[in-house]
């Protein structure tokens, strides 16, 4: 019967980073290797359930509340900023350029809805008319 080498999971893991050969192989080969404070996947998710109680489950929700409440204020006074930035742009633009006609046609439903110059420009950007 082999001899028995007790390791916890931290010291186990120093083993495998050696280059030269691997003496994770070497020692379980040579001892039979026990490693103390392993858990398994299940384990460790009720050891984690297990430390989650009320008190601790109350200041993350209140944690979450206040990250909540300050990311909705910054976004409040980002969207102001943006909405009193774009009126400003509008108003430079029209001092720049002046007042645009909004009610250029771009294909209408009869032949008298356009005057001849719009109709010139429309034929040259679309094409004739079917």
């Amino acid at each position: 019967m082999r001899t028995r080498k007790y390791f916890t999971v931290r010291e186990w893991d120093r083993f495998k980073n050696n280059d030269y050969f691997d003496m994770q192989d070497m020692l379980c080969q040579k001892y039979d290797v026990i490693l103390t404070d392993y858990k398994t996947k299940r384990e460790k998710v009720f050891s984690a359930l297990k430390k989650i109680n009320l008190k601790n489950f109350d200041r993350g929700v209140t944690e979450f509340s206040k990250l909540v409440q300050s990311f909705g204020g910054s976004m409040d006074q980002l969207t102001r900023e943006i909405n009193s930035s774009k009126s400003k742009d509008a108003d430079n633009l029209d001092l720049v350029w002046g007042k645009s006609e909004n009610n250029v046609p771009i294909w209408g439903d009869s032949k008298n809805d356009f005057n001849s110059k719009h109709k010139d420009n429309l034929e040259k950007i679309w094409g004739k008319r079917k």
